[in-house]
């Protein structure tokens, strides 16, 4: 991967200091600490590399990653790939939602959506007959922040990714809508919900006339130099069976299943390269610029990985615009059911990927390497290096 060129100053570096473990700080007894108390190595490399033999000879399911990946100023540290090769693409499972998020805020840089005050009733227009006047006026904010009380999910579920009935459903959408309708506005608390990240993909899909798949190739992955040819954005169809189209997506390279109007499954199922996840996670630390191109606008990048919201169930962490935010360890991170995630530590000027593999017939579920397992795996990584270093 070419070097990019980087900025002498980023807005958040003092916001966000030190770093987080998650589950693997209870499982090491060095846990995480600071670059300043790590013993003096050769290169970060050899350290990294004890790490990972010490983690994996402990943790169940390290089998199922597939690669791990570390940079730093833009400079590969460590690449590793296990069973794999450079080139194979895997389902990000929940990364999607961060993705979904950027095509939100490119959408806005572009005047296609006027603000993250914009309303329902102004954003998704075909699906005024099921939008309530409760439902019309809640908030693009409020969605991206999980706090609109769409219906909950968790974040470790069957590989189908989805609430079963909702296969059945003619129209995705508008069955979530009018679920919502009758769910009622709630307390405006976080509440973790697949459905409506999905209709912030339907935002998408309106605010831009063509599919989220294709918008995100035209401004995103084109820019970022992912080749995503060809393009696989097949549809679910009432009646049809799911377990077969995602064993037909499993043999496809880059790809993002579609909802049966087209709309791609926002919280779930895109599938990248590890080197994709990457430089997705470098255009965030970069504050949107990919090249010396401004890819998406700074304001949005900086906000969407900033602290918006209090999280409820996820301890201290706290939530942006579809990224998890950690202020006081000063990272923030997108994860993926069954071990996938993009960790970004502005302080080391460095991001993390951990990309795992998790196929429809694995018995295991989710199981296996959880997400914030991964999580905590890249971040312990990302402690190996040392900061503020050129």
């Amino acid at each position: 991967m070419a070097r990019i060129d980087h900025r002498s100053q980023r807005g958040r570096t003092g916001t966000r200091v030190a770093l987080m473990c998650a589950a693997i700080g209870a499982l090491l007894v060095s846990g995480c600490s600071s670059a300043a108390s790590l013993p003096e190595q050769p290169h970060p490399a050899e350290e990294i590399r004890e790490d990972i033999e010490t983690i994996f000879g402990t943790l169940y399911g390290e089998d199922a990653v597939r690669a791990m990946l570390v940079q730093q100023h833009g400079e590969l540290v460590y690449e590793q790939y296990l069973e794999a090769t450079a080139e194979d693409t895997w389902d990000v499972r929940g990364v999607t939602r961060a993705v979904t998020s950027t095509l939100i805020g490119i959408a806005m840089d572009r005047g296609l959506i006027s603000g993250v005050d914009a309303t329902l009733g102004q954003l998704l227009p075909s699906y005024a007959a099921v939008l309530t006047p409760e439902t019309a006026a809640i908030q693009l904010k409020a969605v991206l922040t999980h706090t609109a009380n769409f219906a909950s999910t968790s974040e470790e579920r069957d590989i189908r990714g989805i609430a079963a009935d909702l296969y059945a459903q003619p129209d995705w959408v508008a069955a979530i809508l009018a679920d919502r309708a009758v769910r009622g506005p709630g307390d405006g608390r976080f509440l973790f919900s697949d459905m409506g990240t999905h209709i912030l993909a339907a935002v998408v899909a309106e605010a831009t006339g063509m599919s989220p798949f294709r918008f995100a190739d035209e401004v995103l992955f084109d820019p970022l130099d992912i080749d995503t040819a060809p393009v696989w954005e097949e549809r679910f169809a009432p009646g049809g069976d799911p377990q077969e189209l995602l064993r037909e997506y499993q043999e496809a390279e880059v790809a993002w299943p579609a909802d049966p109007q087209g709309v791609n499954l926002g919280y779930t199922h895109l599938r990248l390269r590890a080197t994709d996840l990457l430089r997705f996670g470098q255009l965030m630390l970069d504050e949107g610029v990919w090249d010396e191109e401004q890819v998406v606008s700074a304001t949005w990048a900086v906000q969407a990985t900033s602290p918006v919201v209090a999280t409820v169930g996820y301890g201290t962490i706290s939530y942006g615009y579809q990224w998890w935010v950690d202020p006081q360890r000063g990272v923030f991170y997108a994860q993926g059911e069954g071990g996938t995630a993009v960790v970004v530590d502005p302080v080391r000027d460095a991001v993390a990927v951990i990309a795992s593999e998790v196929t429809v017939d694995d018995v295991r579920g989710n199981h296996g390497f959880a997400s914030a397992t991964a999580v905590g795996l890249a971040a312990l990584l990302l402690a190996d290096l040392p900061a503020n270093a050129e």
